[in-house]
């Protein structure tokens, strides 16, 4: 399983915060605005993913959204019904185990 973000930007899934902003700008140079808008929308997408810690956990463990639309689709659900993230899981992992 191959995480977009992490190709998008050629990097490890372990990749520290300075390494996923080197890589952010040597893309920018590859793909600039002016030259390959659809790149840079690609580059800009997979950075800030990233660059949120909480994010980027999430898609070493889960991988990418399958769907773009599912988190609009989840918002048509009450809130109590909703369980898309992963929040859930994540307070799985926490629980000490007995």
């Amino acid at each position: 399983m191959t995480n977009a973000p992490f190709v998008v930007l050629g990097i490890d899934e372990t990749a520290s915060d300075e390494m996923i902003r080197e890589a952010y700008i040597a893309a920018l140079r590859i793909s600039p605005p002016d030259r390959d808008p659809a790149g840079f929308s690609r580059i800009r997408d997979a950075y800030e993913q990233l660059r949120d810690p909480e994010k980027r956990l999430a898609l070493r463990l889960f991988g990418p959204i399958p769907l773009p639309d599912l988190i609009a689709l989840a918002e048509t659900f009450p809130e109590e019904r909703r369980h898309v993230g992963p929040e859930l899981w994540l307070n799985v992992l926490r629980e000490p185990r007995r």
